[in-house]
């Protein structure tokens, strides 16, 4: 029997045994009407408010904030399949053969990669994170002109925050955050346009290199100067530890320009690995709370997901109320950790993160509250 069923069996006898020199009351009753029930309507009504005022709960606020979405296409990855021998340890599910299409969603003309961002830009997100393609071989390049032809192509018809790389490592094994920079805003004839934000990695492979915090603090000196906001994506708690410790030693902690912004990178090859459930979300979620507790609180907080897992890595974060989150095919290939579909647009996965903040109710932010969120101006 329910405890609801008992309770209202109770009173029901209570009531039955009420007489005027001794009157039943309402809290004798549970909150169900029983068969018989003396009660008036209002009577019973205003017992549930007293005893489950669940109208009176306060607001949770987690989800009360604009999320910004960045779009990262078309990204690194091949579009063609590999020889065999490149998989020594077993071909991948779908492999057809060498030189057959491996990822349908990568654009390869300039026109196409502009595009899907423009797309996805119209779809809700807020940033773009770019790696043109040269529509020669549709390979991954640096090219600053073919960079600048695809951000002209995507201010014609929208305002993205540009989020871009602009390291190399030097002969010397060391680290240059400035020289690409300079080259970007001089593309744009001096403005941020094609950089209003610029990576700076936590480390920028399996170890940091030579001289990394100096280097670091010329590079973030340089982008202040220049109107470019440091976008700081670490690959562990460890090396999110080191970055607090590495601006707190150079005096970068207090951003006179603005909140400091610090990325998770979730599923890199060189970042968190996502590879295992239920580890995934817990360490994502303890690394999450530490990174608040390290850092002000005007600090905005990103994840930027990849690998299998990246949908419901990316959701979790969503629901954790974080401040920024990465979708698109530059990290992404399979759509689901459970199955093999494979990314057949990168406006599928734009549309899915999209339409979960609706099914939740959290508001995507446009590009102008992205950058007044991140402390960024248009120079």
């Amino acid at each position: 029997m329910s405890s609801h069923s008992g309770e209202s069996h109770q009173h029901s006898q209570q009531a039955s045994s009420g007489t005027e020199e001794n009157p039943v009351t309402d809290e004798q009753y549970g909150v169900l009407k029983t068969e018989n029930d003396p009660r008036p309507k209002e009577q019973i009504i205003s017992t549930i408010a007293r005893r489950h005022p669940i109208e009176l709960e306060e607001r949770i606020d987690t989800l009360a904030k604009p999320l910004i979405i960045e779009c990262a296409s078309p990204g690194w990855q091949p579009d063609e399949w590999p020889p065999e021998d490149a998989y020594p340890e077993g071909l991948p599910p779908n492999y057809t053969e060498p030189g057959d299409t491996r990822y349908p969603a990568v654009p390869c003309s300039l026109e196409d990669q502009a595009d899907e961002i423009i797309a996805a830009a119209e779809a809700g997100c807020a940033a773009a994170h770019i790696h043109p393609r040269d529509p020669e071989d549709c390979l991954g390049t640096d090219d600053v002109d073919m960079l600048a032809d695809i951000y002209r192509r995507i201010f014609e018809e929208t305002d993205v925050v540009s989020v871009q790389h602009s390291w190399k490592i030097t002969p010397d094994n060391s680290i240059d955050y400035i020289d690409m920079a300079e080259q970007k805003l001089a593309a744009a004839g001096g403005s941020n346009k094609y950089i209003q934000g610029s990576v700076m990695l936590w480390p920028p492979f399996d170890s940091y290199p030579k001289k990394y915090t100096e280097r670091m603090r010329e590079g973030v000196e340089f982008y202040r100067e220049h109107g470019i906001k440091p976008i700081h994506k670490v690959r562990s708690s460890y090396n999110t530890r080191r970055l607090y410790r590495d601006l707190n030693a150079t005096g970068l902690l207090d951003d006179d320009d603005g909140p400091l912004c610090v990325f998770h990178d979730m599923g890199h090859p060189f970042g968190w690995p996502l590879d295992q459930d239920p580890w995934m979300p817990i360490e994502m979620i303890t690394s999450l709370e530490q990174t608040k507790q390290r850092f002000p609180d005007d600090t905005v907080i990103g994840v930027c997901s990849g690998g299998r897992n990246w949908l419901p890595i990316t959701i979790e974060a969503i629901l954790r109320g974080v401040d920024y989150v990465r979708v698109g095919i530059e990290d992404y290939y399979w759509m689901y950790p459970h199955r093999d579909d494979v990314i057949q647009e990168n406006i599928e996965v734009v549309n899915k993160i999209v339409d979960f903040c609706n099914l939740i109710g959290r508001e995507v932010a446009t590009p102008a509250q992205a950058r007044e969120i991140m402390g960024i101006e248009l120079t």
